[in-house]
């Protein structure tokens, strides 16, 4: 029982450290939060450090090399889903806000939607030849979306990740 206690005390500890240093990380997007406005979010993700590595050894475990291959590069997720209840402006003036931070530290855009009844805004940061970063935003009249992935990404495995940590945002890129 002792050793169940201190494995248990030990992983708590690393994912606290972990989540200290997203912040760190050079894939990081600062969204804010947004419950003052629309309450706690209705879906809330954070994922890092030991749970990734657990998420890709269950994938491994699973028969499903792929998506074990996929989640080791990564090294955070992060999703935070608010229902908007048709009160659009001021996600999109989160969004307006990330927007202008994500172009003013050099991230690139690789998709932006104005539609009139979604906004979209999908950021990379790459370095080198690597994609070190991705921020989602996706606003609409039921919710508003903020989705940032850290590590190591392949862009055309984006929606196999979010199918794994079971996150239902579109963002297939064939």
């Amino acid at each position: 029982m002792k050793i169940l206690l201190a494995v248990v005390m030990s992983c708590l500890l690393s994912v606290a450290a972990v989540a200290q240093d997203y912040e760190n990380m050079p894939g990081y997007v600062d969204f804010g939060t947004m419950d003052e406005i629309y309450g706690e979010p209705r879906v809330m993700i954070n994922i890092g450090g030991p749970l990734m590595q657990l998420l890709s050894a269950a994938a491994a475990a699973s028969d499903d090399p792929e998506a074990a291959a996929i989640m080791e590069g990564l090294e955070g997720i992060r999703v935070n889903v608010y229902n908007t209840g048709g009160n659009l402006d001021p996600a999109l003036e989160r969004m307006n806000e990330a927007k202008s931070t994500l172009q003013a530290a050099d991230w690139q855009p690789i998709v932006q939607v104005q539609e009139a009844d979604e906004q979209v805004q999908m950021f990379t940061r790459v370095n080198g030849d690597k994609m070190e970063g991705m921020a989602i935003m996706v606003v609409n009249a039921e919710e508003a979306v903020f989705l940032n992935i850290l590590g190591n990404i392949d862009p055309a495995h984006v929606s196999k990740v979010m199918k794994q940590v079971n996150v239902d945002v579109d963002v297939d890129t064939e």
